[in-house]
């Protein structure tokens, strides 16, 4: 698996994958949150299967000096395991080594998952 950062052209695969959070159904409602986050420089990462190049998920993150805040998060329903989260926040982890992860009120329990997995590693 692999961390893949935006592209223009990856701009439909974010908005579907994006589209399986609670709330963010809406075409228009998930572009205005991929457009607002490019437009104050948060970055977007795809993660992509290794195996045959499929994205099967996405994470909008949102840098500071010593953090970074998971903003969004979402798999694909075939693709939505502990394994693969986690996978997903480990290299994000390993990308930002000097930061530490945080989460929104929506993705905190996640980092608090993550966290706890991988202090026992």
């Amino acid at each position: 698996m692999m961390l893949v950062p935006y592209r223009k052209d990856y701009r439909k695969i974010i908005l579907g994958i994006l589209s399986f959070i609670p709330g963010l159904h809406d075409y228009d409602r998930v572009a205005e949150e991929v457009d607002w986050s490019l437009g104050v420089g948060n970055p977007i990462y795809l993660w992509q299967n290794d195996e045959n190049g499929d994205f099967s998920g996405t994470a909008i993150v949102e840098l500071g000096p010593e953090y970074v805040l998971i903003r969004r998060i979402s798999f694909l329903p075939s693709a939505r395991s502990g394994k693969n989260v986690y996978a997903f926040l480990t290299a994000l982890h390993q990308k930002y080594a000097n930061r530490r992860l945080m989460g929104t009120m929506a993705t905190q329990p996640l980092i608090t998952n993550w966290e706890k997995m991988h202090e026992k590693q």
